[in-house]
């Protein structure tokens, strides 16, 4: 994507072209269709966990359901599938697709497909660093508070940026194979050659549409290669750039805004 061309205000996205070409939606989750700020604390003996987080509002749930009616949704997320299906069970599942822990999985149709294969290495690697943030939590309880379940992917969660964890990775990862990415909450720890995109190319492929019938929006670094498939909308230009760009603004969600933008160009 060329950059000059970048975080084009959302007016500039034509409502005619909405309705003629967009075929497929995909929303993230955290701070685009829900508001950030997810409360997790485990304890250091990991028998006890702890996750609170928000749910979409009403607003949302009704201009999904009616969205349905003219494209297919998708939701695309670092969270674990069974925690997606909770969050987001009042709109599931006729036209609606979920990805999972930064594209490694998608439920689709009623099936459940991982889309990457992986060595027992990389589950081994995965586990050693997971212990020694472990270890880290034990020293540091008051800025580690614990780990999202996951199946593929890490995520832990801390109170703020910790060198300690980044470092614990690099000694793990020789190979230079893995992320580690902030995400605000905590870190994302996983494959570099699986992301949201990976699912979104599956994803497009079953329902034999064209990237550029499909618009992405998200927030993070961890949706900057999702953006770049299809007509990106970031949400916090900030952070990461699409092609076009909604403002961050306090008490706004962008994925809201641009659902009830699409509704207008499709009612016409």
């Amino acid at each position: 994507m060329d950059e000059l061309n970048k975080n084009k205000p959302l007016e500039k996205l034509d409502p005619d072209f909405i309705r003629k070409n967009i075929k497929a939606v995909t929303f993230d989750i955290d701070g685009v269709i829900i508001p950030t700020g997810t409360f997790l604390r485990e304890s250091v003996d990991s028998t006890e966990l702890i996750v609170r987080t928000h749910k979409l509002s009403r607003e949302m749930i009704e201009m999904i359901k009616e969205l349905k009616k003219y494209v297919w949704i998708n939701f695309s997320s670092g969270r674990a599938l069974l925690y997606l299906e909770h969050m987001l069970e009042d709109i599931l599942w006729d036209k609606v697709s979920l990805i999972a822990e930064n594209g490694n999985f998608i439920l689709l149709d009623g099936k459940i497909e991982q889309l990457s294969l992986y060595e027992q290495s990389y589950f081994q690697k995965i586990t050693d660093i997971r212990n020694d943030i472990k270890k880290l939590k034990e020293e540091k309880p008051d800025s580690i508070y614990g780990f999202e379940p996951k199946h593929i992917i890490i995520t832990v969660h801390t109170a703020k940026k910790i060198p300690e964890v980044e470092e614990i990775v690099k000694k793990h990862d020789r190979e230079n194979e893995l992320y580690c990415l902030w995400t605000n909450e905590g870190y994302d720890i996983g494959y570099k050659k699986i992301n949201k995109r990976t699912a979104l190319e599956y994803l497009a492929g079953k329902l034999k549409i064209k990237p550029e019938e499909m618009i992405t929006i998200g927030n993070n670094l961890n949706d900057k290669e999702m953006l770049d498939f299809g007509i990106g909308i970031s949400v916090d230009p900030e952070q990461v750039s699409g092609e076009y760009a909604i403002p961050k603004k306090k008490g706004e969600l962008g994925g809201e805004i641009l659902a009830e933008y699409l509704l207008g160009a499709m009612r016409r």
